[in-house]
């Protein structure tokens, strides 16, 4: 008889009821820990109504659960008798036999939930890819990704993976996390000729209109960042800054603007700015001509005359 098949009647023989009660317990551990996390999941959904903090609970809460149900099946299995040594040699060659990306992409987690380096709902850029948390498992991170052909902060539908273990190798920019908010810039560039003075008003007008709304809120939120960190003290408010060039005059508007929100309210200040500056006279958007001084003599003209 093969050596593999007399160990498996010598382990039923000698103690089949414990191996028997060890298997039915591997079976109703993960059962249980499945319903206790349902249960949670329910009550965390009745109890906390912010989106954001009740899947980063909810993720936080199975990630948890998952680690017991492996501890508690992994000691029905090491039984009482034996001893300590066992159990390191175990734990030893359960590392030996996990990859070096494995061990990376926990390592990984664990340094996001300690590091709070970004959380559920956040909108980051790692490793090329920018998008919206939507959920961070023991080796990977999922997002809900934008940009690409899309060329703006919209959705593109695709949801990408990253291995946790980017983050030792990759910067990440976090565009939520601590302040919420962004300062973007639109440049509009217009002739010498042309009334720049009320140029730069109504583009001083319109970002006040559009980013009003948000002004006291990200001014709050900017000054606790300040007393956190050694940051030198800014405005929110909308300003203007020119640039003279050898062709126009460049005048940019700089704003804030919630970070999930720029390209909406890009999109509608450059609108009300194309309607404003077409109902002025005095102001021109410049853009690039060439004058044309003369033709180079033709090669093989046929003689006239």
């Amino acid at each position: 008889m093969p050596p593999f098949i007399e160990l498996i009647n010598s382990v039923f023989a000698a103690d089949g009821y414990v191996f028997l009660h060890s298997a039915i317990l591997s079976l109703v551990i993960p059962l249980g820990g499945w319903i206790i996390y349902q249960v949670l999941k329910r009550l965390i959904k009745r109890q906390i109504a912010d989106v954001t903090y009740r899947h980063s609970l909810r993720a936080l809460m199975r990630n948890i659960i998952f680690v017991t149900v492996i501890i508690m099946i992994t000691l029905v299995w090491l039984r009482p008798q034996q001893n300590l040594a066992v159990i390191i040699g175990l734990a030893v060659a359960g590392i030996i036999l996990a990859s070096q990306s494995a061990i990376g992409s926990f390592s990984g987690y664990l340094l996001i939930v300690s590091s709070n380096i970004y959380g559920i709902g956040d909108r980051i850029s790692i490793n090329n890819v920018t998008g919206d948390v939507m959920d961070i498992g023991f080796m990977r991170t999922t997002i809900m990704e934008i940009g690409q052909w899309v060329k703006a902060d919209q959705y593109t539908g695709r949801i990408v993976t990253i291995s946790n273990k980017a983050l030792y190798d990759n910067p990440v920019f976090n565009y939520t996390r601590n302040w919420g908010y962004l300062w973007d810039e639109i440049m509009i560039p217009v002739t010498y000729t042309s009334d720049w003075r009320r140029a730069s008003d109504i583009m001083l007008d319109l970002g006040n209109k559009h980013t009003g709304q948000v002004q006291e809120d990200a001014e709050a939120k900017l000054a606790k960042l300040i007393d956190r960190f050694p940051l030198k003290q800014t405005t929110v408010e909308p300003s203007i800054y020119f640039v003279m060039t050898d062709n126009w005059i460049e005048i940019t508007l700089r704003f804030v603007v919630d970070a999930q929100e720029r390209r909406k309210v890009k999109a509608q200040l450059n609108r009300e700015l194309l309607q404003q500056f077409d109902e002025e006279a005095n102001v021109t958007i410049a853009s690039a001509t060439f004058d044309i001084v003369g033709f180079p003599a033709l090669q093989g003209a046929p003689n006239q005359g």
